[in-house]
């Protein structure tokens, strides 16, 4: 049952993630055109973050158990020593990277290439949108061909030749949603990973917290990174350039990380119908 409820935690997260960015990307137009001011449309934001700030200030007070017990009574900690985790985590920490410079950056990048700040923004909403449906086709694809490291490699092509068109300044919008369907269908894939080398939930929960708390700090300098090239270079092909050889690095760590992921075919596919017994649900 522990893969039907991990499913379930990260359908949700991924929808909802999908859903909201792709809402505030499009909203965010209309409060640039009311305050006449970008500044004033992204401090605009600071509103729910603080919302946020004040939840998360109420939940830290709430007595949380630091460790999960096992039946057997040993505690289950973090896989610290793990080169298998560490490979799991980097993977995750580079998508991340990836998927929150493209949010930061992306519609900069294309006003670069002569585009209206308006077409910037409607590219930026597509990258977001198309998340969602790709989600729903892999959880199908999934059934029929469960290999992670196939999709894994999949989806970052589809990150590379994204790329490749915006270094050629060619179709936006396109570059924009092929940059969309890899970022959709990394992120549940990378959410997979621990399930699948894990023999239990205890296991794989500590996995997962492990991955997603390191590789989302490792995310988040990505952004300031790519805003550091971009201020010495005074150019975003330098930035363009980052991203795709952050791509085919990531794209060799899935490999690694996978090389020893040996389920058996009628394993993946049990695992693959608790994960997807609802479309969309992976």
């Amino acid at each position: 049952m522990y893969e039907e409820k991990h499913a379930l935690v990260g359908d949700s997260t991924i929808h909802r993630i999908v859903e909201f960015a792709a809402v505030s990307s499009s909203f965010s137009l209309f409060l640039q055109k009311s305050f006449h001011s970008w500044q004033a449309s992204l401090a605009s934001w600071a509103v729910i973050a603080f919302v946020a700030a004040v939840v998360w200030r109420l939940l830290a007070h709430i007595p949380q158990q630091k460790q999960y017990q096992t039946p057997s009574g040993v505690n289950t900690k973090l896989p610290w020593t793990n080169p298998k985790a560490w490979l799991i985590t980097i993977s995750f920490g580079l998508m991340a990277v990836l998927f929150y410079s493209f949010t930061a950056w992306l519609p900069q990048i294309i006003q670069g290439m002569g585009y209206t700040k308006s077409y910037a923004a409607n590219a930026l909403t597509l990258f977001v949108a198309v998340q969602i449906p790709v989600s729903l086709i892999l959880s199908v694809v999934l059934r029929k061909i469960p290999s992670r490291r196939l999709w894994l490699i999949v989806e970052s092509l589809f990150e590379l030749c994204g790329l490749l068109l915006l270094v050629f300044h060619r179709h936006p919008l396109v570059a924009s949603g092929l940059i969309g369907i890899g970022a959709g269908g990394l992120f549940p894939l990378n959410l997979l990973l621990p399930i699948d080398i894990t023999s239990d939930h205890h296991e794989a929960a500590a996995w997962s917290a492990k991955a997603q708390s390191v590789g989302y700090v490792i995310g988040a300098a990505g952004p300031i990174f790519l805003g550091w090239i971009h201020a010495v270079s005074n150019s975003f092909s330098s930035a363009v350039f980052a991203l795709i050889a952050v791509v085919l690095f990531m794209m060799v760590v899935q490999v690694a990380a996978t090389s020893q992921l040996k389920l058996s075919h009628t394993k993946v596919l049990a695992k693959n119908r608790r994960h997807l017994r609802k479309a969309g649900r992976i």
